[in-house]
């Protein structure tokens, strides 16, 4: 009995022993969940031709990882763990000599398929390959190319995939260091409720945020003009989400096309690559009838004072349904001052210290860049001490709330309360007035005329691929797209194809 178990003994401590060593080296994309992950890397298989998997037109090299890390984004089936990407590195520009690597990934959401219901039925899943980069392979020796003036600096990765290649240029992502809130919109599409566009972007500029990154796909006429209106007065940025293109020729007709099995044109990857294109210290992903709120002073002010020079990385906050009666869209701005609460405590959302977020997911944080395990930022750790985070208390409440004004408000039969939780941090009225006036000049004078006809067409659409028996993918992109064109006359980007396959 002694001899197994100390037989037992030496098994355990020789596991212990091999995952703390190859913990320690740390693996190209993070702690692996299983051994027999690790193991199956042993041997590999190259990604090839024959796999349906699309790029995002950009690569970047994460310096908030110490040391850097090259992240790329995609689409596609379900990888297996032993799964990589053959790719050429070009770290000092097309002339020098290239670094071949084998690139490992996983799905942002950390599972394939989804475990999220309405999005299992998707073939095409949003994955991140990364690769750590070593000392000598840091990318401080670029190659400069010029274009009216304009210096872009870059190096390139080239991904083989059998008979095919995809290029694919680098950005560089930095620690933050301006003071703000940067706001990232999920792929605007089929939005009709421009109202809601004016009371969200004064609201949280009363916040304290100071850029807004929209991704869209598609808009009303007056959703465009606002969001135009915006843009040319420096608050907003808008980014191009266009449908996905086709797969290559030789497999197309084997697979489903992206858009007609992707969730919600995979919304997922559109947040995580707007995070890393944030220039502020606080950063947030919430829709156009989201602003989150402190109980008390500027959203900017408080979330400076829990999260710089500390271990908390992102606070969550509770959401709270609200009625705005009369609504917004068939009377002015004038019921904003005093809403009525529905309170609700699920889909919570957050704000996050911008310089330590690594992957998000839409209701919670998913990983930090100092430690796989936890919500906060923490120093360089071991193993041992990463382990006992992991059970430790994450989770940061903030004192606040989520305003989520939705165009049908609450969900089920739940009592109006009141609550301290106001859009504005000071005089409501000023920002009334100034909403009043902002649509006015959008329009010119002349208010359009608000019509339910196109949102209930998205409802009715979304309707009919919700329910799970039928396993169907929620992809209101490329399934609902006959039935919204008939109701409405959209502005859809027409924008170069940002999303690139094998050629």
């Amino acid at each position: 009995m002694k001899e197994i178990q100390h037989d037992y003994k030496f098994v355990l401590i020789s596991l212990i022993l091999f995952i703390f060593i190859f913990y320690s080296y740390e693996p190209d994309f993070g702690l692996l969940e299983t051994i027999g992950g690790i193991l199956s890397i042993l041997a590999g298989e190259p990604i090839n031709a024959s796999f349906p998997i699309t790029f995002y037109q950009s690569a970047y090299v994460d310096y908030r990882f110490n040391p850097p890390r090259l992240r790329i984004f995609t689409l596609n089936k379900c990888v297996k763990n032993n799964q990589f990407l053959l790719s050429d590195l070009h770290l000092n520009g097309n002339n020098s000599a290239p670094v071949r690597k084998k690139i490992y990934g996983k799905p942002l959401d950390g599972h394939c398929p989804s475990i999220y219901i309405p999005a299992s039925s998707c073939l095409y899943v949003p994955y991140t390959f990364s690769i750590t980069l070593k000392q000598n392979e840091d990318p401080k020796n670029v190659v400069l190319y010029f274009e009216m003036t304009k210096v872009i600096q870059y190096f390139q990765v080239t991904i083989f995939l059998g008979s095919g290649k995809v290029e694919l240029n680098v950005q560089k992502i930095y620690k933050k260091s301006t003071e703000g809130i940067t706001v990232c919109l999920q792929p605007v599409y089929y939005f009709s409720q421009w109202q809601n566009i004016v009371l969200y972007i004064e609201a949280w500029r009363a916040q304290g945020a100071t850029r807004f990154i929209v991704y869209f796909h598609s808009a009303t006429k007056e959703t465009w003009k606002t969001l135009e209106y915006y843009r040319d007065l420096g608050l907003i940025e808008i980014k191009s989400w266009p449908s996905f293109p086709s797969l290559p020729a030789d497999i197309a007709d084997k697979y489903p096309k992206i858009d007609d099995s992707v969730f919600i044109l995979s919304y997922f990857m559109a947040m995580n690559i707007c995070i890393l294109d944030i220039k502020t210290t606080i950063g947030t992903v919430a829709d156009f009838d989201e602003v989150m709120v402190p109980t008390n002073g500027r959203l900017l002010d408080y979330a400076t004072k829990e999260m710089m020079g500390t271990k908390v990385g992102a606070l969550s906050f509770e959401n709270h349904y609200i009625s705005l009666t009369p609504k917004i869209y068939t009377s002015n701005f004038s019921r904003v001052a005093s809403p009525k609460f529905q309170t609700f405590g699920k889909q919570t959302k957050y704000i996050f210290n911008a310089s330590v977020l690594a992957i998000a997911q839409v209701h919670w944080p998913h990983s930090f860049v100092d430690s796989y395990f936890s919500w906060t930022r923490t120093k360089k750790v071991s193993f041992f001490q990463k382990l006992e985070v992991f059970f430790q208390m994450s989770s940061f409440q903030a004192e606040g709330a989520l305003l989520h004004f939705r165009y049908e408000p609450g969900v089920g039969n739940l009592e109006t309360t009141e609550k301290p939780f106001r859009f504005f941090p000071d005089n409501p009225s000023i920002h009334i007035k100034n909403m009043e006036d902002t649509a006015q000049n959008i329009f010119n004078g002349v208010m359009p005329k608000f019509s339910s006809k196109p949102y209930d067409a998205l409802q009715k659409c979304v309707s009919k691929i919700i329910p799970v028996e039928d396993k169907v993918c929620r992809s209101t992109s490329g399934i609902c797209r006959d039935e919204m064109d008939k109701v409405e006359d959209w502005v859809y980007d027409k924008s170069e194809p940002i999303f690139l396959v094998a050629s």
